[in-house]
């Protein structure tokens, strides 16, 4: 699969050596940083699957699922939209900075085979007699306790245990990604018409308009799928920080409880905010689906639902975090 990113663990050289020194050492250096260093690891990487995997110092393939994962760096950026932001909602500001931790994110969204390794039977259905159940089509039909239930089968498995920790991205977390450094309505750009989206994005489109009646207002492009894409689609590039469908595909369910008042209530230059207490009760999920007009394939755009809810557009993206070996 194609289209963020860990400091390498373990194998760390010594500050104090140079390479003059090094040379005059020579080959018995060359054995002892071999035997010392480089033989455990390789045991380590041999005994523990998937440890050889976080060296590398971007991206990272976990284990059981064979699901990529990409390091986010982290920063500090304006979540939200200004109030002349073509589609705006008010609960989608005011805008205020906020500081985010570095983490992994999932580089695609949660697919058909690879929730059916916890879920054998799910069925992702279809959609007007268009398939959603191919096994590279992102997961839907998934609810908020689903998507919580499969994280806590991952977190369980054993090549994973105290190794490393996955999560719903907070909806802080989602929105930075999302971004990745840009400052526009969409990561590729201001847009509200659409005419660039599907190069990023499987949305609602001149494709999809000509097989569904119903589907006015498309974005004024061609991404050539009706409903679903494979998460790992040639044609889709990726945002800035390699990240694919972020915006488009499927929504992807986020860890906060919604609330309308959210970002009004917080602090300058919140760190991690997430919302666990108060608000409807719904939680949050973003980014737009397949389904829908160019006004809600924004990064600030926010939408919710019953946490046992599920749809046809609804699926999620795992966050996660490096725990001590």
């Amino acid at each position: 699969m194609r289209s963020e990113r860990i400091v390498r663990s373990g194998g760390r050289t010594n500050c104090g050596m140079r390479c003059g020194a090094f040379s005059l050492i020579g080959r018995k250096a060359t054995l002892l940083a071999f035997m010392v260093v480089l033989w455990p690891a390789a045991c380590l990487a041999w005994l523990i699957p998937g440890y050889e995997k976080v060296w590398e110092e971007y991206e990272w393939t976990e284990p059981v699922t064979g699901m990529e994962f990409v390091k986010i760096p982290g920063g500090e950026f304006l979540m939200g939209s200004p109030d002349s932001e073509d589609g705006r909602y008010k609960d989608e500001g005011p805008q205020h900075r906020v500081r985010i931790d570095g983490f992994w994110m999932g580089k695609y969204e949660v697919t058909n085979a690879q929730y059916r390794m916890f879920a054998p039977d799910h069925d992702s259905k279809s959609y007007e007699g268009h398939s959603l159940n191919g096994p590279d089509q992102p997961v839907v039909y998934i609810s908020w306790e689903d998507a919580v239930k499969f994280v806590q089968w991952l977190n369980g498995r054993p090549q994973n245990r105290g190794r490393f920790e996955f999560f719903l991205p907070s909806e802080a977390q989602w929105e930075y990604a999302c971004r990745a450094g840009t400052q526009t309505a969409r990561f590729w750009g201001e847009d509200p018409d659409g005419r660039s989206a599907c190069a990023y994005a499987n949305v609602r489109d001149s494709t999809m308009a000509g097989v569904f009646k119903w589907a006015s207002s498309p974005h004024e492009c061609n991404d050539h799928f009706v409903v679903t894409a494979p998460v790992d689609s040639e044609g889709f590039s990726p945002n800035p920080f390699g990240l694919y469908h972020m915006l488009g595909n499927v929504w992807e369910w986020c860890r906060d409880i919604y609330s309308s008042e959210a970002y009004s209530k917080r602090r300058k230059a919140a760190a991690n905010p997430v919302v666990e207490a108060g608000g409807s009760g719904d939680r949050v999920f973003r980014g737009g689906s397949w389904h829908v007009e160019p006004a809600y394939v924004r990064c600030a755009y926010r939408h919710c639902g019953a946490p046992g809810g599920a749809g046809y557009y609804l699926g999620f993206r795992l966050g996660g975090k490096q725990l001590t070996f």
